[in-house]
């Protein structure tokens, strides 16, 4: 349920619009009328500016729970539709992300966090059965060409289990490879996106948002990544792919509050 205050801002905020009008005495009654509401229940124009200002929290799928990956994913978003945003841990990991923006904006850019992480997460999936299959041949024909001793000594840690030791080297191996395409494929997404430009008053009234509702927030540290080969091999292929695979897109611009925001892919 709405709260009274709720309420009273969209009461006002209808008749600020009606004192628009084109007829001149409908307009300087509904200018009266918001006037007076605003004086009664001491509400500033500010108020009723920063009440268009909200936000909407998205979960984090599990298989983008990387640093790395969610950050990317967070600021495409962001950078397209011109918003704030914020992650939340859990226990040892963020979970959510949250942004924050013009409500005109909101629900469309949370629609598009949905759609993009779930193919994001399809994405990976396809390219981690590839990863797993090109990592087992090239482990398999490392053994082959190494010495056996030196297989045997790669082998200890794993009590010279031949067949652990074979499925550890492949299991990681292919997760790196595969976080290290999906970073790619992300960035080609983040560099095709049109920034929104956000005039000074809106980033103002975010910015008086956050400080209201989120006083404390902190920073995340960014984490340098180091790519073998492989990796970077796979990074590259990702950056290729992510060129043809996922658009975000402004529509031409109308009537005010017409504009339409979305995606391809």
């Amino acid at each position: 349920m709405e709260s009274p205050n709720t309420v009273m801002l969209e009461r006002i905020k209808k008749l600020m619009a009606l004192s628009q009008s084109s007829n001149p005495n409908e307009a300087a009654i509904a200018l009266r009328r918001a006037q007076k509401l605003m004086e009664e229940h001491q509400i500033s124009l500010d108020d009723i500016s920063l009440s268009e200002i909200q936000e909407q929290t998205e979960e984090i799928l599990p298989p983008l729970r990387d640093r790395v990956l969610f950050t990317y994913l967070a600021a495409i978003i962001g950078r397209s539709f011109g918003l704030d945003y914020f992650f939340t841990k859990k226990g040892s990991s963020y979970k959510t992300v949250s942004f924050i923006g013009p409500k005109s904006r909101l629900e469309t850019a949370c629609y598009t966090f949905t759609i993009l992480a779930r193919h994001a997460v399809e994405v990976k999936k396809q390219y981690a059965k590839q990863a797993k299959a090109q990592s087992l041949a090239r482990i398999e024909a490392y053994v082959a060409n190494a010495s056996p001793m030196t297989v045997v000594d790669e082998c200890a840690s794993y009590g010279y289990d031949f067949q652990a030791y074979i499925r550890s080297r492949v299991n990681t191996e292919s997760r790196r490879n595969t976080k290290a395409y999906i970073q790619g494929w992300l960035r080609s997404v983040h560099e095709k996106v049109i920034d929104f430009a956000q005039d000074d008053e809106e980033s103002r009234l975010i910015e008086s948002y956050i400080r209201q509702h989120h006083p404390n927030l902190g920073t995340i540290r960014g984490r340098k990544s180091y790519f073998t080969q492989d990796q970077l091999n796979a990074f590259t292929q990702g950056r290729k792919d992510g060129k043809d695979g996922f658009d975000l897109y402004h529509g031409v611009k109308g009537a005010p509050g017409s504009e339409k925001l979305g995606y391809s892919g």
